[in-house]
């Protein structure tokens, strides 16, 4: 049932993507920022004991190249984030270097014209994130006989949501920062239950602060 919701959000977001091209006075846009990356934490459940899978908060960078109008806009975005993974159960823990990154496209509603030097807007999208495990695969884990973190990558479908502010600093430099919301279903493969099942889904939060020209 989750995986169906899922699938059918991101055909949501592929039927309005083209209506960024209906915006009028439109402005061209490429940019890059950084930020930070909090996720939330899941359990895998149905096995010998409960397992706490989760990613410790890091940090992360992104590039974009929008299309500006009046109201609606458009964003491909790329974003690469590194988060430590951390299994913990039964007074035991192990952790292993991780990251991700994702590709996706954003439609984007603005509350105020191109006039306006100060804009806020609302996002949302889909698109793809792979994520990766990089640790040593011959590492010993001491919850090796409940769940193992490895070495693999995994890609999953990804939902995007969220908003922020762009400002005008000059007719072509502005300042943007927004908060994302990306929500994609847990990778097994590379968080991967020994015994029990982890049929959860990962909210990663990603606030970014962006520099970007406009032409």
């Amino acid at each position: 049932m989750l995986r169906l919701r899922l699938d059918t959000l991101i055909m949501a977001a592929g039927l309005v993507l083209p209506l960024a091209s209906v915006a009028y006075g439109q402005s061209w846009e490429v940019g890059a920022g950084g930020g930070a990356s909090f996720y939330n934490s899941n359990t895998i459940t149905g096995g010998a004991a409960d397992v706490t899978a989760k990613f410790h908060p890091g940090y992360g960078f992104n590039a974009f190249f929008s299309q500006i109008g009046n109201r609606i806009g458009g964003e491909i975005d790329y974003t690469w984030l590194s988060n430590e993974m951390e299994l913990n159960g039964g007074g035991r823990s192990f952790t292993m270097g991780g990251h991700s990154q994702a590709l996706h496209y954003d439609v984007v509603l603005y509350f105020s014209g191109k006039e306006s030097k100060l804009r806020p807007y609302v996002l949302a999208g889909g698109g793809i994130k792979q994520y990766s495990g990089t640790g040593p695969s011959d590492a010993v884990q001491p919850l090796g006989n409940l769940a193992v973190l490895t070495s693999t990558s995994e890609w999953k479908p990804l939902v995007v949501a969220g908003g922020g502010l762009r400002y005008a600093v000059s007719a072509h430099m502005q300042v943007r920062g927004d908060v994302r919301m990306m929500l994609t279903q847990a990778p097994s493969n590379v968080i991967t239950p020994v015994t029990g099942n982890l049929d959860s889904w990962y909210f990663d939060i990603v606030p970014m602060v962006s520099l970007s020209y406009v032409w």
